[in-house]
This record gives C-alpha cells, structure tokens and sequence, in this order.
C-alpha cells in the first residue's frame, strides 16, 4: 500500500537532517515513494450522458454500430447488468462520484448538487480523494451536473472547461414544441464544429502529454451525446436509413399492470408522449438520431482511446466508460429516463485495465456506485470508509466469481427499485409493487408482485430497501412529476 506524503513535508523533514548516512537512506526513501506513485496505474474516466444499451456488445439494437466502445469491451468486462442509482443526470452523478445512496444524500432531482444539503458537507468525492492520494486531477466536458463542479473545483488540478450551452439551430428541425430541449435531426457541419469532439481531440492530446510526467493521473473526460436535442453532422444520420430501421416493440398494454402512482410518477415529464410521436410520424426519425448520436460518440471514445494507445501508458491505465442513466425510446409507452424500469435504470459499464480479466461479460448485478471503491482498490490506494458501494475487483479477475448483491435505484424518497440477477422488486411510496421476472421477462410486462407463491423472494429482495430516507434537498427542483411540485423552486 502507498502512501502519498506532500511534498512539502517531505523537504523540510530533509532540512533538518544532519547525519550523510541518514540523508541517503532518506533520499533513497524518496526516490523509492515516487516509483512507487509513478508505478500506479493511471484512472481514464469516460461519461456518456443519457446512453442505454444500444451498442453493439450489448445488443440493446441490433443497428447499432459502436466499433470503438466494443473495442473496448473485448479489452476488459462488460457488466451487463449495471444500473444507476437514480435515473435523472444530477443525483445519478452525485451519488457516483460521493459513493453514497440518494436516500442519504437527499439528492434526487435536477437541483442541488451533493453540497445543496448540509449533511453532504464533508462528503469527500472520489476526485478529491484521488487528488489527496497524489493523483493529478484533470477534467473536461459533462461530468457534473449543473454547478456541481464549482462545488468541487478544489479537487482538480485542471478544469479546462465544463458543459457549456448547447449550440442550436436558428429554427426547429423537429415538429416537437413543448420543449427547447427536445429537437432532433442533422446539424453541424463536421464533427470540429461540435463540443464533443473538441473535448476529445483536448483528451487525445492531453493523454500524450500527461504520459511524459512521473505523477500518475485521473483524467474525467465527459460527453453529451446522445442527450438531448439530437444533433450530429449528416454522416452520422446516413449510417441508418429510415427505411431500414428496426424499431423497438412497444405495446399499447405495457402500463396495464402497473399503479395509478408509478404512471403519475413516470410522466409529467417534458419528453415528448409516445402517442404523439407515433402520429406525428416522429418515431422513425427520433431512433435515427438517437443512434447517429450514439454512433457519433463511439467516434469521441474512440479518438481519446487511440490518443491513450498513442501515450504508451495505456498498459497502465484503468479505463472506466460509464453512463448515468439509460433511455426509453418508447418502451413501455414512455421516453426519456425517470422511471424505475430496466430501460431507464440499466446502464453501459465497461472497465478494462491492467491485471484485468479480458472479453468479459457479467450478468451480476451492479450499480455505478460501486465505481469509486472499486478504482480505490484496484489502484492500491488506503480503503475509503463509508461508502455505500463496494469493490467489483473479483468480477473483474475472477471468471467464476461468487456475487450475491443486488444493486438498488431511487427515484425520489420512498421510491425504490431492487435488481438482482434474475428479478426486479420496486416498491413505492403509497405501497404498490412491482416483481418482474427477467429470465422470462425482460420488457417487464407481467407484474408478479401479487403471486403468493413470491412473498418470500420480495421479503428477501425488500431487506436492501432503505429503512431512511433523507428529506429533499432544499432548493431541489427539475423533479419532472406532479408528485413532487411543492419542492419545485424552494
């Protein structure tokens, strides 16, 4: 175990020796110490904002053409049954990078970041604690939401920049009006002109540079795509022809069986309705976009991952590729995330790295807040305490190893989502249920929360439900349901 010592305690400690032989074994101290940092492995982490499973390793379409992120699959595991503990951008994230639930936190919506409630106020992020075990610490694009990152700019050595504005058209190119946010179609015209590329062009070329220095470095690299509107330059879009498109399917009876509450809860949302995209003839050129816009940051990930190859660190460099939410693109009548099905709450995790098992699929459960123990372990740094998840290390080098966890979502108090290998247990706050079966099920159609013949798994599923859960935020908002509105603008 290493353990980073300031550099400027160790050169006053040197002042005040007198004995030669002390000196030298002192310095011999020293030289040992920094090999050893310059011999930890460096940590390349790649957010992509609001991308489900619709890459090729996954198979979530299979239109998909993501080259590059399967590249990296074949390079480390594939967790196929990774899910966010919150499907919405900002508690997502928050409880990610602070290692801690949403139900501790109180951080469930758009508003405020993990410092908006006072009880997060010593919670130490992943990044400072990287930066206080001697990593240099650099940044760039979506990997906080909002003002999160001016909370925890201290913990950077170089922010270069965070999400900036997004650049529109001068009129709509959808026929969709109740939302800025929600345009879609070709725009730009090359792959220069968008922020995302430009961040992976800075993350090509600053991965060569850093590879020069002794000191071992976290880069946090973020993309945009394919939130929302959905623009990319027109040869994206020419990968999949309208014509050719296979479309998802979609039932008009896939809400049946769920609560008048899960339904209230899931869509007083901005995003389009799924009717209305059905009669507008919006379908087609909605899942063309999506996968131009999947297929075009394929394209970024795949710039910064030559630029690490290119560096000649990538030998000893951990790469986590990650999503903080999936995405309905009308499964179960619905689009967008905010809900507490497989759709929403499944995300891409791919985590590759030296000493690692290779063409790896997982189908254990785990969620992205088991991210931040697992490269504290896996980069020999002092354990973290506290924190809500654990270390992945015997997935990713064991090819038979035992797991038993579960991992859990959180959509707003009360509201909780339990997915282990084979089932999915959600309860909510007024007390209705839903037990999906996923070796029969995966769309989530037959809700066997009423089979006696369950009880007993839902009594064990039920254990990992959080017996507290923290009280909203203040100054939350962005909740997206009417079941929230009395905290909206607080």
């Amino acid at each position: 175990m290493t353990v980073a010592i300031p550099y400027s305690k160790m050169s006053y400690s040197l002042k005040i020796i007198r004995s030669p032989l002390i000196i030298f074994i002192a310095s011999f101290a020293l030289l040992e110490l920094s090999a050893q940092g310059s011999n930890r492995p460096n940590v390349l982490f790649i957010a992509i904002d609001d991308l489900n499973d619709w890459i090729g390793a996954y198979g979530g379409h299979p239109q998909a053409q993501t080259p590059h992120m399967d590249r990296l699959a074949e390079r480390g595991t594939t967790f196929m049954n990774a899910h966010c503990q919150a499907p919405i951008c900002n508690p997502a994230r928050v409880s990610m990078i602070s290692g801690l639930l949403p139900s501790k936190t109180g951080i469930y919506f758009l508003a405020p970041g993990l410092r908006g409630a006072s009880e997060n106020a010593d919670a130490e992020t992943m990044f400072h604690y990287f930066k206080r075990q001697g990593y240099y610490l650099t940044t760039r694009g979506k990997i906080f939401h909002g003002r999160g990152l001016a909370e925890d700019k201290d913990s950077f050595d170089e922010i270069v920049q965070a999400s900036l504005p997004v650049l529109r058209p001068k009129e709509r190119l959808a026929s969709f009006d109740k939302s800025r946010a929600w345009d879609w179609g070709p725009y730009f015209d090359k792959d220069e002109d968008t922020q995302d590329f430009q961040t992976a062009l800075w993350g090509a070329e600053r991965l060569q540079e850093l590879a020069k220095e002794d000191q071992p470095f976290f880069m946090a690299i973020g993309f945009s795509n394919p939130h929302v509107p959905l623009y990319v330059p027109q040869k994206w879009f020419d990968l999949y022809p309208q014509e050719t498109l296979e479309m998802p399917e979609v039932l008009t009876t896939d809400r049946d069986h769920i609560s008048e509450y899960a339904k209230t809860l899931t869509w007083g949302h901005v995003a389009p309705k799924h009717d209305w995209v059905v009669e507008a003839g919006e379908w087609r050129p909605l899942v063309q976009s999506y996968l131009a816009c999947i297929s075009f940051v394929d394209h970024c990930v795949g710039t910064v991952l030559d630029g690490l190859k290119e560096s000649g660190v990538a030998d000893n460099t951990l790469i986590v590729l990650w999503s903080d939410h999936g995405f309905h693109m009308g499964e179960k009548m619905h689009w967008a995330k905010r809900t507490l099905w497989e759709e929403s709450t499944r995300v891409p995790m791919i985590i590759s790295g030296p000493n690692l098992l290779q063409d790896k699929a997982v189908s254990k459960p785990v969620g992205l807040i088991d991210i931040y123990p697992t490269l504290v372990d896996l980069c020999s740094l002092p354990e973290k305490t506290g924190l809500d998840g654990v270390s992945l290390r015997p997935l990713l080098t064991r090819a038979n190893a035992v797991w038993e966890r579960p991992t859990i979502t959180t959509f707003g108090p009360n509201n909780h989502s339990v997915r282990s290998e084979h089932w999915r247990y959600t309860r909510y706050d007024d007390g209705s249920e839903e037990l999906y079966d996923h070796r029969k099920d995966q769309r989530e159609r037959f809700n066997l929360a009423a089979n006696a013949e369950h009880r007993a798994l839902i009594r064990a599923l039920s254990r990992w439900i959080p017996e507290h859960n923290a009280a909203i935020a203040p100054g939350s908002n962005g909740s997206g349901t009417p079941l929230y509105k009395e905290f909206e603008n607080r």
